[in-house]
This record gives C-alpha cells, structure tokens and sequence, in this order.
C-alpha cells in the first residue's frame, strides 16, 4: 500500500495519538488533526487528504455529519471510528458516504486491513462516478450496490471484490448502469427467497453463472 497522507477527526488526545503513531507505523502520514467537525471540513478542503478517520462523537453534531459536509464536495476515502458497529450506526454512515468503519480500540493490524477496504471500496465509488455522472449520484447508487454486494457474497460464498466485479462485468456485458443490476439483482431475491422452490431457483442460477464463466468451478460447487 502507497503512502497516504491522513487527516484525524478526533476530540480526545489519547486516541488522536494513537490513531497517529498506529497511521505512522504502517507508513501513513497525518496532514492535520482536527477536533470538531468544522475544523474537519475546512481541513480537508484546504489539505486535500488521501483519506480521512472521523470519530463518531465528534463535536457539535457527529462524525457521520462532518463526513456528509465533506463528500458533498470532494470525494475522499473515510472511515468512522466508532465504540459499537449498530446495523442503524453502519447504514447511517453508508448513507453519509462513509466507506468503512472501525470499533475503538483496534490494533495496527485492524487498522491497516480497513484502510484497504476503504481504498477498495473507494476505486469502486469511482467507477460508479464513472457510470453517473456526478459524486452525490453515484453515492446513491452505491448504496443499493452494497446491498447487491452484499447478498451475492451470502449466496454465492463469494467475497466481496468479486462481487463487485461480477456485477461490474454484468453491467458492461449488458451496457446498463451498476444501479439498474443492482436493483435488478435485489428485486430477484426477494421474489425467489418468497418461494417455496428457492433451493431449485439457486441451482439453475449457479449451473447458469458456471457456464457464463462469471464464478469459477470451486465458488459454483
């Protein structure tokens, strides 16, 4: 992984600190800290960071909102530094445009794999930037790609980057936008999993997938 330069968004010292020597070990560097979230804003319009970490208690409203002001304009790769990993938490974040988060206290180790899928993620909410035309678009859309992500891997026992690239492949093979797949995708699954045949509906699919070389031998299995 490249040098990132990092901007911090935390109100308290100690894990302002940690957060920076953690970001130095891996080989990061901290462009700036703030301590409230309109100092956040205004740092990373001015420092123009690789990535950001904003804590979720970060003054006067949250981090969740600080991240919001600032994807409004710039996209940047952010996580969110939070106590708990609530499923109201994580979609409320995903809705901001945050691209992952982080249960405090975490290790160098923790730290470094969820930067990767910030990046990750990242590369692909710049395809679908590609795709719509405009940031706010395609971080509507990315929602409901999560989503299709997301079912495609418990269905499919595949992980994440190839989830995304099977719908990826999907949509350039077919010339329609991710969002329509990916609408498509969850408008399928509620209709087969509403059925009493659904184990025959997910084998005729798999065989198909497996034919169209979309899933390898061992993931079809």
């Amino acid at each position: 992984m490249r040098s990132l330069g990092v901007l911090i968004a935390e109100e308290k010292d100690m894990i302002r600190a940690r957060l920076a020597a953690q970001l130095e070990g891996l080989g990061h560097r901290v462009l700036g800290i703030a301590r409230d979230g309109r100092t956040a804003v205004a740092n990373a319009r001015e420092l123009q960071p690789d990535l950001m970490v904003l804590d979720l208690h970060l003054p006067p409203n949250d981090g969740i909102e600080a991240a919001r002001a600032i994807l409004a304009k710039q996209a940047i790769p952010s996580i969110l530094l939070t106590g708990y990993g609530a499923a109201d938490l994580v979609r409320r974040a995903q809705d901001a445009g945050v691209l992952a988060y982080l249960t405090w206290p975490v290790d160098a180790g923790s730290l470094g794999a969820t930067i990767g899928t910030a990046l990750t993620r990242y590369r692909e909410l710049g395809i679908l930037c590609e795709q719509d035309g405009n940031l706010q678009q395609a971080l509507r859309t990315r929602i409901a790609v999560e989503r299709a992500k997301r079912m495609l891997m418990r269905r499919l026992r595949i992980e994440e980057t190839a989830a995304f690239d099977y719908m990826l492949r999907y949509s350039l093979s077919t010339g329609r936008p991710m969002r329509d797949e990916a609408a498509d995708l969850l408008t399928t699954e509620e209709l087969w999993f509403g059925k009493a045949q659904v184990v025959e509906c997910l084998n005729v699919v798999l065989h198909a997938l497996a034919q169209r070389k979309a899933l390898g031998p061992s993931q079809a299995a």
